[in-house]
């Protein structure tokens, strides 16, 4: 409670002065929502998770989801412990866009809300898990320095070093966004675990110097024009053709356990070692 101390003139006839004290409630607290982030998807379903700056101050608190193009939201509550809560949307559609923003309320009738945040259902395809999540949640749940729900390119730009989990996200699109990305990391988080990537596209990223992206299945993979890349573990792919001509500073190259690869292609003197090349594959060299 706050208190005030208030000054009563009765004027000059009295010439006396009177005072009192009352007490007022203190206005009505709220916690800053930090973060808001999807944690997973699937067909039917969504893990979101939300972080509050103090959680004393919260009552209740959850999420609504609403799918594109209507109006009309679903609330879910959500159990409040501590600074982090998270709840799961199920009863969703599959491959089908939505948007989501957390909230809390105080218990005194204020609440407020985080920005929104889009994902998108898993379609019904069998090859799919269960358990997955987008690339764009991912990266947001782990670069989003400022967590406003967004990745500014500053933020793209101090990112250095990535390990992206394939067993449950299917594709890393615009990879070029992360310029100055020096390691990446991208494969199963345990090697028991299939992967869901078929494709990687490594054209935005000429600083690259380290890539691990072995036990992929991938079907293709591609190389920026001018490489930085100095270490490469690509093995246990899919490829039937891989074009290495640009890798001119690439010290070792593994490429074990890819036994469909039928033609690799270096530059004219280029000079690399690859570690595990099937002895049918044929070497081709062409001028760049």
């Amino acid at each position: 409670m706050k208190t005030v101390r208030f000054i009563l003139m009765l004027g000059a006839v009295l010439g006396m002065a009177f005072s009192c004290t009352v007490s007022l409630p203190r206005p009505a607290e709220l916690p800053a929502i930090v973060r808001a982030t999807v944690e997973s998807v699937s067909t039917d379903g969504a893990l979101l998770s939300a972080e509050v700056s103090d959680g004393t101050l919260v009552a209740g608190c959850g999420f609504y989801v609403t799918q594109n193009g209507t109006t009309q939201s679903m609330r879910v509550d959500a159990e409040c412990n501590g600074n982090a809560f998270g709840a799961m949307a199920s009863g969703l559609r599959p491959d089908t866009g939505y948007e989501f923003e957390a909230f809390v309320e105080n218990g005194r009738g204020m609440s407020v809300k985080s920005g929104r945040q889009p994902f998108v259902t898993l379609s019904t395809d069998p090859d799919l898990p269960s358990y997955s999540m987008t690339f764009e949640a991912f990266i947001l749940r782990e670069f989003d320095a400022d967590k406003d729900g967004t990745l500014s390119e500053q933020e793209a730009l101090a990112v250095r070093k990535m390990t992206v989990p394939t067993d449950s996200i299917a594709s890393a699109p615009n990879l070029g966004r992360f310029r100055n990305l020096d390691t990446l990391i991208i494969r199963p988080h345990r090697m028991t675990l299939k992967s869901l990537l078929k494709e990687l596209d490594l054209s935005g990223n000429p600083a690259m110097r380290y890539l691990n992206a072995v036990r992929n299945d991938m079907l293709t993979i591609q190389f920026p024009k001018e490489s930085e890349l100095r270490y490469a573990n690509i093995g246990f792919n899919n490829y039937t053709t891989l074009d290495l001509s640009t890798l001119l500073k690439v010290e070792y190259i593994n490429l074990n356990g890819c036994h469909r690869l039928q033609t690799v292609y270096l530059g004219k003197d280029q000079q690399i070692e690859i570690s595990g090349l099937p002895s049918s594959t044929t070497i081709v060299r062409h001028d760049q």
